[in-house]
């Protein structure tokens, strides 16, 4: 038993014979035992393990194995060759390429774990070999709503048909582009999470943030009719965030591909036009908007990265 946890010990638990496992593993490059040894390290160091990361290694192993490579004999730079490769040509075993920059980045950042884990197992990473820094460009910058686009959009969204739509899209609205949040936090909000002038966020980045005047009223605002969609149903969803539509799904979670459905009927609604050359997302835009709100309020840069989750904001230096 895992000690104070009352648990069955695994073999992971036991160096030598995760050391042997992890040996074995390495020397035949077999994905899947390395997959799930990283996946053992990692739920026991981690809060918030990464799925990801097993994934990664099992497509770093396979470029290894496909390259003739023998443990422990590796190059300085295989890591940083194997991503270039994945970029023009997909992951060995994968979708074909070219892949977005920001896919090959999220798995350059997993595979930091791979010093930590074979560490762990008992098998370093030869010192030779390299963790490559950022290799994603930055091709647009950031890009917030104008004022005047803002003002736009919420006299248009005080006229979407149809109207009883209108209540959280103006919700929506505010949540991206008062508040920072992305679609998928926006519509995992509970309605306890509204804590006043603060906002519990949930998910993979938990964190409370702080709410404008707008915010704060649009919110409000919506929790008598959003208590009036709960009775529809037999036992009322915690969510904030609720279905108006008078069909059968009233009173239920919106869901992401509903906030998706609803962005981009308003978009074409709006006649939402985006700047030539600049990412074209409007959900990423109205971010961005209140990035540049709270810095003009005169908030640190890293309070506001954090608030946001917008984490390149430390990266890029934009003062907005």
């Amino acid at each position: 038993m895992l000690e104070g946890m009352g648990l069955p010990l695994e073999p992971w638990d036991y160096p030598e014979e995760r050391k042997r496992m992890v040996g074995e593993a390495l020397e035949r490059w077999d994905e899947r035992v390395l997959e799930e040894a990283v996946w053992a390290y990692l739920v026991r160091h981690r809060k918030r393990p990464d799925r990801a990361v097993p994934e990664a290694v099992g497509r770093f192993v396979r470029w290894l194995a496909l390259q003739g490579r023998r443990w422990p004999k590796l190059e300085a730079g295989d890591l940083r060759a194997f991503l270039l490769e994945a970029k023009d040509r997909g992951f060995p075993g994968g979708p074909k390429g070219p892949l977005a920059w920001p896919t090959v980045e999220r798995a350059r950042r997993a595979l930091r774990h791979l010093w930590p884990f074979l560490d762990w197992a008992g098998h370093p990473l030869p010192p030779q070999v390299e963790y490559p820094p950022q290799m994603a460009p930055v091709f647009h910058e950031p890009s917030p709503l104008s004022e005047g686009e803002w003002q736009a959009l919420w006299r248009r969204a005080e006229e979407y048909a149809p109207a009883h739509w209108r209540p959280l899209l103006k919700v929506l609205l505010v949540l991206l582009g008062e508040v920072g949040l992305t679609l998928k936090e926006a519509v995992a909000l509970w309605k306890d999470d509204l804590q006043g002038k603060r906002l519990l966020v949930r998910g993979e980045r938990l964190r409370e943030v702080p709410l404008t005047p707008l915010a704060q009223e649009v919110l409000e605002g919506w929790l008598p009719l959003r208590e009036y969609l709960a009775g529809h149903q037999p036992l009322p969803y915690p969510h904030l965030l609720l279905n108006p539509s008078p069909r059968k799904g009233r009173g239920r979670p919106l869901g992401l591909e509903g906030a998706k459905w609803l962005m981009k009927e308003f978009t074409l609604f709006a006649g939402y036009e985006p700047r030539e050359g600049r990412r074209t997302d409007l959900a990423h835009r109205l971010r961005w908007r209140a990035i540049r709100g709270y810095l003009k309020a005169g908030h640190p840069r890293e309070k506001v990265a954090y608030w946001t989750g917008m984490r390149t904001l430390m990266l890029r230096g934009w003062e907005g």
